[in-house]
């Protein structure tokens, strides 16, 4: 539990951390006065029923006691509620923005299918469970503590036999939480990956409408049924255990209350306590027992946490790509900035299955270069090496002359402008859409981005025009004209690289031209590397790169070249096409 309160103090500010020691020390505090306040009771009842003092006080001045602890009390409990508030704050917004941050600095390639559901989980409710621990656990905790030490002092000086009592009810009280603590981990331990499993595939099912539709699945999505049925099965299997471990500790606190009330029975039979002084001690206890209880409990709620924590820690402490040491004085912006060079590349997503093979070229500054290949030969993993989603196997990604394992990751990513076949636009106006490539630019340069890659005629027929709002991933919009804004966003930019990454292989004719043209107009002043399974698209480039099936060069050329060679790849891949010209559907 206290390695547990030790991560939670490692996202706080200073602030934060000067507020959680308070909080400590005010909950110490506040132990003291409950337990005192409750101790007082015991000389309070011997002066009201033999009229003198005891414990060295009149029962007047045990009330005057009493008085003074219970507005205390209240000073205290309230001051220290308000700084658990404060702290808890601190907490939320710094975990909010570590998380943020880790996010925005991960590598592309680190992001998977169940990344958004398992985020979104961690930053809305889950991360709330976490900032409960300080708000309203962490203080009672300690309070509880060191009110039931408080109480144990002042029983053992009441009855050195029932201080024994009760310290020895501290291990039973102890176990029982244990035992409650094991079942709730094993419970949470069976719970969560279904749980998991069941968030990403609602956020699947909320998100894969238009697939899940056209398939006719959306009325019944088996593996989100089954991912149901899982998670229903595995709450029910926690649910039992649970409760084995809440019996056990139950059982345990009623054994530890009988004994107790044994041992006083004893003693006043005894003489050695008064009637009054039993049945005073006999609360005292009992409030004793419960307030054991209550630490086993709030021990056990701080373990239902830990499966969030650990989810906080898994995407904070997830790697990021190095920045290798350079010599260089120079960075990414230097001359030729726009050159890419692979030099032996080899690459694999896992181990033992490469992808890319030995994979060498050289990508000049404001030439065109594509990348051409069977499907599965590693086109868009080159893209995705370029611009760093991962790291190499072996070999060395270039930008600018320099390796891109030297590069500040934020200093890399200015330089690429990246258009892929699966544009996403944010649920804003269009005009912001094309912004985010550069949200300074002039209205006259917007525009100009707009006439180039044909969104200006997009605009001219919405009905607000650049104040018209596309809808969430842009559904407002079709297919073509995503792709449009997307381009626009790269002319916007004005990045010295452009990758293209299929980016006219599922347009219609009209938008497929627009595209095209927009590629030229890039090209003037950017670097373009275009993979694309149309030909058409690529006839103009300055050097073609072919890959083979097993992710090797085969051929390296210009259109011209490469449909010379009558035996090559490429001229294979250009046949195919004029055969496949013929086809139609009957």
């Amino acid at each position: 539990m206290f390695s547990l309160i030790s991560r939670l103090r490692e996202p706080l500010s200073d602030e934060g951390r000067a507020g959680f020691a308070q909080v400590m020390s005010l909950s110490c505090i506040v132990g003291v006065v409950r337990g005192f306040s409750l101790i007082s009771f015991i000389p309070a009842a011997i002066a009201l029923t033999s009229g003198e003092a005891a414990w060295g006080m009149s029962l007047h001045g045990w009330l005057i006691m009493l008085a003074v602890c219970a507005v205390a009390s209240f000073v205290l409990e309230y001051v220290l509620a308000m700084r658990s508030y404060v702290v808890a704050f601190d907490f939320l917004t710094n975990m909010h923005r570590a998380i943020g941050n880790k996010i925005a600095s991960l590598p592309l390639g680190a992001f998977r299918a169940d990344t958004a559901g398992k985020t979104s989980r961690l930053v809305s409710r889950e991360l709330m469970m976490l900032g409960e621990i300080f708000a309203h656990m962490y203080s009672p905790l300690i309070a509880a503590i060191v009110t039931s030490l408080t109480m144990l002092a002042g029983i053992t000086v009441f009855s050195p036999v029932l201080g024994v009592v009760c310290l020895a009810s501290v291990p039973i009280v102890a176990g029982g939480v244990w035992v409650a603590r094991r079942c709730l981990l094993s419970g949470a331990a069976l719970k969560e990956p279904p749980a998991r499993e069941l968030s990403h595939r609602i956020v699947e099912y909320a998100t894969k409408q238009g697939a899940l539709r056209a398939c006719g699945r959306s009325a019944s999505y088996e593996p989100l049924q089954q991912a149901e049925k899982s998670y229903g099965a595995a709450a029910r299997r926690s649910l039992i255990r649970e409760t084995m471990g809440q019996i056990v500790n139950g059982m345990a606190a009623q054994f530890v209350v009988v004994s107790l009330i044994c041992a006083i029975g004893l003693l006043a039979v005894g003489g050695s306590v008064s009637p009054v002084e039993a049945v005073v001690a006999i609360g005292l206890l009992l409030r004793f027992t419960q307030i054991l209880v209550d630490i086993g409990a709030l021990a056990s709620a701080f373990e239902t946490r830990r499966p969030v924590l650990d989810l906080a820690h898994e995407i904070l402490s997830a790697p990021e790509l190095p920045v290798l040491s350079d010599d260089s004085s120079l960075s990414v912006h230097s001359a030729s900035s726009s050159s890419v060079a692979l030099d032996c590349v080899s690459f694999s997503y896992e181990a033992d299955h490469p992808v890319l093979r030995d994979v060498s070229f050289r990508v000049e500054p404001g030439t065109m270069t594509a990348i051409v290949g069977p499907s599965g030969c590693g086109k868009t993993t080159i893209a995705r090496l370029i611009a760093r989603f991962y790291d190499v196997d072996s070999g060395t990604v270039s930008v600018g002359g320099r390796d891109v394992r030297q590069c500040d990751p934020a200093e890399l990513m200015a330089q690429f402008s990246l258009v892929f076949q699966d544009v996403y636009l944010f649920d804003d106006t269009l005009e912001a859409n094309v912004r985010i490539g550069r949200p300074g630019a002039s209205n006259a340069e917007v525009e100009e981005a707009a006439r180039l890659s044909g969104v200006d005629e997009i605009v001219a027929r919405l009905p607000l025009g650049w104040k018209t709002r596309v809808g969430e991933a842009g559904r407002a919009l079709s297919g073509g004209e995503r792709q449009r804004v997307s381009i626009a966003r790269a002319l916007l930019k004005g990045a010295p690289i452009v990758l293209f990454d299929e980016a006219t292989s599922a347009l219609d004719p009209e938008n497929e031209h627009r595209v095209t043209a927009a590629m030229d107009a890039l090209r003037r002043n950017a670097s373009l590397i275009v993979i694309a399974h149309k030909l058409d698209t690529i006839t103009a480039a300055d050097q073609i790169v072919v890959l083979n099936e097993n992710g090797r060069v085969v051929q390296i050329g210009t259109h011209s070249q490469l449909f010379a060679e009558s035996d090559g790849q490429y001229r294979g891949f250009w046949e195919a096409r004029s055969r496949a010209a013929g086809w139609r559907l009957v």
